[in-house]
């Protein structure tokens, strides 16, 4: 089963890759199809549950595994820890909205697969943010000392950047005081309206300037030297261009990206255009920094915290030239379950193709999106 939050999967690859293996493939959308802007988070669990309800009445079907990449992620795995443990899981005073009982009696899955999983779209928000800009009197202002595109900071125009320690560490904070204000504006926006005091009384725009994905100023999109995302932290198992499997520490091979200078300034690029309920139920997480300081369990939208109440069999499967190996390997050691996978797949980007530009040899990597799959057969097959 292969989904995402609000892109069209209908041609997703999996669906391909994975019918070509045998398997049957059902790639569908939720309700939110290319409209991030009306993201009703707690709602979009119940588009799985048909979806999980078809596969199941499907004649011989008997074991169901749902997908997620990327943006799917935190989707999957929501479902799947609201099905394993009740409406429990997603309700509470930590959350920032909590899901309603409408979720309860939903069937979990039998096992779960991250390709290129992100931590939660809340977290991936907070890491975009610039924190040195700021907007007063409808004009902007640049704090030149959190700017990350100064070179007085580490910024290369060039070519990677490279930032110290000092700099990253108030870079992380200041994210966070920027995502943290601005959480408490819209929540005190919300009682507001909830008090008859707004100008709508059922919701209302939310701009994020400066923090769109496309658009992100994430520090590690410049400097792909950055540990605390771009390697992992011990030696994990890198699946090689030749089918090969070895244990080393995996760096990220994405190359820099300092053309983001210009993107994160743009409207297009760089602005978020949410609503209260969006911004709250699926853009917006509590931290201290956004490195390390991140309440994952603050939203629903997290798939770092949702593996923590899934036991399921679980792989995790990181492309070898994206930014995630970090986050993905923290899923893996908060993961619950006792059968769990995380395997690093060499030289492949977000959509699981060759990075073109990592290679120093034509061809280099381009069996990343065919090794990929046949992982994906051989851990499913061993176990279902």
């Amino acid at each position: 089963m292969i989904s995402h939050r609000s892109a069209n999967n209908l041609n997703n690859v999996a669906c391909r890759e994975l019918s070509k293996r045998g398997f049957m493939a059902v790639c569908f959308n939720t309700r939110f199809v290319n409209n991030d802007s009306i993201v009703d988070w707690e709602k979009i669990p119940l588009d799985v549950k048909v979806a999980v309800e078809y596969a199941r009445k499907e004649p011989g079907i008997t074991k169901v595994i749902l997908l997620g990449h990327s943006g799917g992620s935190p989707l999957m795995s929501f479902y799947q820890a609201v099905a394993e443990n009740g409406v429990g899981y997603c309700q509470g005073p930590n959350k920032i909205v909590p899901c309603g009982n409408d979720l309860a009696g939903m069937k979990p899955a039998d096992g779960l697969l991250f390709a290129e999983a992100h931590p939660g779209d809340g977290a991936q928000a907070l890491r975009g943010i610039n924190p040195s800009i700021s907007i007063v009197d409808g004009k902007t202002r640049v704090d030149p000392a959190l700017d990350p595109f100064n070179p007085k900071n580490g910024f290369n125009p060039e070519g990677a950047s490279h930032y110290p320690p000092e700099f990253r560490n108030r870079y992380y904070a200041a994210q966070s005081k920027v995502m943290n204000d601005q959480l408490a504006q819209v929540l005190a926006k919300q009682e507001r309206m909830k008090k008859g005091d707004g100008v709508y009384p059922d919701d209302d725009i939310v701009l994020v300037p400066f923090s769109d994905q496309e658009g992100a100023a994430r520090l590690d999109l410049m400097d792909p030297s950055i540990p605390e995302f771009m390697s992992t932290a011990r030696p994990e198992k890198l699946l090689k261009n030749d089918g090969s499997i070895v244990m080393q520490v995996v760096k990220s091979m994405e190359p820099a990206h300092p053309g983001q200078a210009k993107l994160n300034r743009t409207f297009e690029a760089g602005t978020k255009i949410l609503t209260i309920k969006s911004y709250l139920s699926a853009n917006a997480v509590r931290s201290t920094n956004s490195a390390d300081g991140i309440d994952h369990c603050s939203n629903n939208n997290s798939t770092i915290c949702a593996v923590q109440s899934i036991k399921v069999p679980t792989l995790i499967a990181a492309m070898g030239a994206y930014h995630m190996l970090r986050d993905e390997e923290a899923m893996y050691d908060k993961s619950a379950a006792t059968d769990k996978d995380y395997v690093v797949i060499e030289g492949a980007e977000l959509n699981y193709t060759a990075c073109k530009e990592c290679e120093t040899t034509p061809g280099q990597y381009s069996n990343s999106l065919r090794n990929l799959f046949d992982y994906i057969r051989d851990w499913t097959n061993k176990r279902f």
